[in-house]
Order: structure tokens, then C-alpha cells, then sequence
């Protein structure tokens, strides 16, 4: 029998699979659509891989610091999970020479198969970007902080693990109407990934997972 400890680090990190949804918000009233692709990174056969999760996003900007959003997860969908996300990035300083612009992303992820497999987690990330060039591209760093509500965990062992760490990484390749953002993430790597069914690959070896991500953002 698995550990209650790496039980929940597999719950999260499946249920984390997920990019970013917004780093630096959109114009006021401009919408935007969203396509990624990637997850954690897996051993598959010879090869290493990331898991596929595919996921669609909507963005609409509420002001110009502002953002609302709403996602859904496709492949946990076609696997009979329910996954959606609902939240706001908040833009709270510009940038200033080398100095970054700041935000948080307040957010709640939903995960629903049945009854009695159900689950609802708040989510704070923190973020910093910088912009360059003439096409305003930037490079953002950050950390995600999942919260788990639930005082007990599977087979109704005591919760001791509250708070889930995952720093990230990426870059955002910008256009008039469209940008391209890359994105690599650290998942839980204060917590075990042995004896899991899933053989995930990180440079940490035997501490959480490792994700790569791809999107493509259409504005307007």
C-alpha cells in the first residue's frame, strides 16, 4: 500500500498539470483564448516525455491590471475527470527599469469523478515579470501555493501537508494579436515521488516532479 504522504503527492501533481493562466494582464475588455500542451515529465518506454494534458482557457481583461479567467482540462475530460480552473491574475506594480512588474494570481481549482472522488483547491501564485524589446516579449519568474482544506487524507489518516509549493519559469513570445509562452515548472519538491505508479523525471531525482508547457494565446 502506497504512503498517505506520496498518495497526496500524486493527487497534486495530476491535479496541477497546468501552466500559468495569465503573468502580465490584458488590455481592458480584451478576451482572450488559449490552447496548452504539456504536464509533468514521465518515463515513457526509452524516452522521456511530458504527460499530454491539453487545456482551453478564457481570459477577459476586467481594467488594465485586472484579469479574470476560466479553464478546462480536456484530457482529465476524456478520462471521465472533471477539471476546471476559476480566477483573477492582479497586476499591483509596473515595471521600473530592472525592476520587475508584480502580481498575484488568486485562483480555484475543481476536480470532480464521482460523489466520493471530489476535491476543491485554492491556489495563490506570485509572479514577477520583465518586458524588453519592441514587441513587449517577457520573461517571468514565480511560485504557485496550492492549499489542501481537507483535514484528513486518504484511508482517513490525519492531514499534516497543508501547503504545496511549485516555483515556475517561462517566457512569453508576443505579437499584435497572439503570443507563444514556453514554461517550466517545479512541482512539490518538498515531497517524495518513490513507490508511485506514475515514474516521474526530475532533476531532483527522488523529490516531486518536473513540468514543461507550450501555449498558443489569440487575442482580441
Amino acid at each position: 500500500m502506497q504512503k498517505p504522504l506520496t498518495i497526496l503527492l500524486s493527487l497534486f501533481l495530476l491535479a496541477s498539470c497546468s501552466p500559468t493562466r495569465f503573468v502580465k494582464p490584458l488590455a481592458k475588455k480584451e478576451h482572450a483564448a488559449n490552447l496548452s500542451f504539456g504536464g509533468p515529465l514521465i518515463k515513457f518506454g526509452t524516452a522521456t516525455i511530458p504527460i499530454p494534458f491539453v487545456t482551453v482557457n478564457y481570459g477577459y481583461g476586467i481594467d488594465s491590471t485586472l484579469t479574470g479567467f476560466a479553464s478546462f482540462n480536456i484530457t482529465s475530460a476524456l478520462y471521465g475527470n472533471f477539471q476546471a480552473e476559476l480566477g483573477a491574475t492582479k497586476q499591483w506594480t509596473k515595471q521600473h527599469a530592472y525592476l520587475p512588474a508584480l502580481g498575484t494570481t488568486l485562483q480555484l481549482n475543481a476536480i470532480y469523478r464521482n460523489t466520493e472522488a471530489k476535491k476543491l483547491y485554492p491556489q495563490l501564485d506570485l509572479h514577477a515579470y520583465w518586458e524588453y524589446g519592441k514587441r513587449k516579449n517577457y520573461f517571468y519568474i514565480g511560485a504557485s501555493n496550492w492549499f489542501e482544506l481537507s483535514k484528513t487524507r486518504t484511508l482517513g489518516v490525519s492531514q499534516d501537508k497543508h501547503w504545496i509549493l511549485m516555483p515556475m519559469a517561462g517566457h512569453s513570445f508576443n505579437g499584435k494579436k497572439w503570443n507563444v509562452n514556453i514554461e517550466a515548472k517545479i512541482m512539490a519538491p518538498n515531497l517524495s515521488n518513490e513507490k508511485l505508479v506514475v515514474d516521474y523525471q526530475t532533476p531532483l531525482r527522488n523529490r516531486g516532479a518536473f513540468g514543461v508547457y507550450i501555449g498558443y494565446t489569440r487575442k482580441f
